[in-house]
């Protein structure tokens, strides 16, 4: 009685408010993080088989790569003891999975990734733009909980069942470089069918960074294209589609032959911003999404950064200012 009521005890001050960083069952839902919501409550209730898709693709981001399938079986065990009101047996449930503790830069990508997840951007989208692999089994419940696991103590993925599950390299906490696994062509001289970004008037854009001194783009370029499709009032989801990576806008990459061509960056970051204006975004909001994602998707966040803004806000700029309607 005594060892059951300390057990609660610890884990009642391991749900309390602030950063986690481990998952925790709390009474607002599954938490991981700096009180980011995996899934919610609901009427009391945790509808974990409805959001196994938001948690599976959460927990890839904040530890870096593809989770075992098995981490949702343990959760689903872990909230049925917490819906029965054994808290520190979903509490034993939620440690023995093996994951280890995420650190602030993991909880801020989470807290972003869930932003974009609550704002429209579907789960197996975001996963696939990061590059995670997503579980043959996701979405199924027919595991077998008398399947071979892997031995205790064998480091990442003890306890884990072995069938369909990938217990191989430890995840980290880099951030993905948004490609995934595919192998990317990339063309780093400025193509020769490249063309230069002029206005309807005529006039050229100046870009004083490009070897032309103009904006670059290749010839399928179409901006009044680009806004016409933010007036159709996309969601986040579809404004992903459009200018992110391998998107129908996004003119650094060709889908088609999986090729990147540097040259053509500021072409996309200004589509991005051309679009969001064409959606009707204010500029802080382009700012504060096109940067979310930035985080997100892209290997070069950093580096590119001063770049990416500017341009970005360069092409919102001359989109709201009516040059592409």
């Amino acid at each position: 009685m005594l060892a059951t009521a300390a057990c609660r005890q610890t884990f009642g001050k391991n749900s309390s408010p602030g950063f986690q960083g481990r998952m925790t069952l709390t009474e607002r839902g599954l938490v991981l993080g700096a009180g980011t919501l995996l899934a919610k409550l609901d009427n009391k209730v945790l509808p974990f088989e409805a959001d196994q898709d938001r948690i599976w693709t959460l927990l890839a981001v904040a530890y870096g790569g593809a989770v075992p399938l098995a981490v949702l079986a343990s959760l689903r065990r872990a909230a049925k003891h917490w819906h029965g009101g054994d808290k520190c047996l979903a509490a034993i449930h939620l440690a023995q999975m093996g994951l280890p503790d995420i650190g602030k830069d993991a909880a801020h990508r989470l807290a972003l990734a869930a932003e974009l997840l609550d704002a429209g951007v579907r789960p197996r989208a975001l996963a696939r733009e990061l590059g995670f692999d997503r579980p043959a089994g996701l979405g199924k419940y027919n595991y077998n909980p008398d399947e071979a696991r892997v031995p205790a103590g064998s480091g990442y993925g003890s306890g884990f069942w072995t069938k369909g599950v990938a217990v191989g390299p430890t995840l980290t906490e880099g951030r993905s470089a948004g490609s995934g696994s595919r192998r990317i062509n990339i063309v780093r001289d400025l193509p020769k069918v490249a063309v230069v970004v002029t206005r309807p008037d005529g006039t050229p854009i100046d870009d004083p960074k490009s070897p032309t001194g103009k904006l670059m783009a290749p010839p399928r370029a179409n901006f009044r294209e680009v806004y016409a499709a933010g007036t159709q009032n996309p969601t986040l989801f579809q404004i992903n589609e459009d200018v992110g990576h391998f998107g129908r806008f996004d003119y650094r990459r060709d889908k088609a032959s999986d090729t990147s061509f540097p040259a053509y960056k500021h072409a996309s970051n200004y589509a991005a911003g051309v679009l969001m204006a064409g959606a009707g975004y204010t500029r802080e909001q382009t700012h504060d999404i096109s940067e979310k994602f930035a985080y997100l998707f892209s290997s070069n966040y950093e580096t590119d950064k001063e770049e990416r803004q500017y341009w970005t806000n360069r092409g919102w700029d001359d989109a709201h200012g009516g040059i592409w309607k």
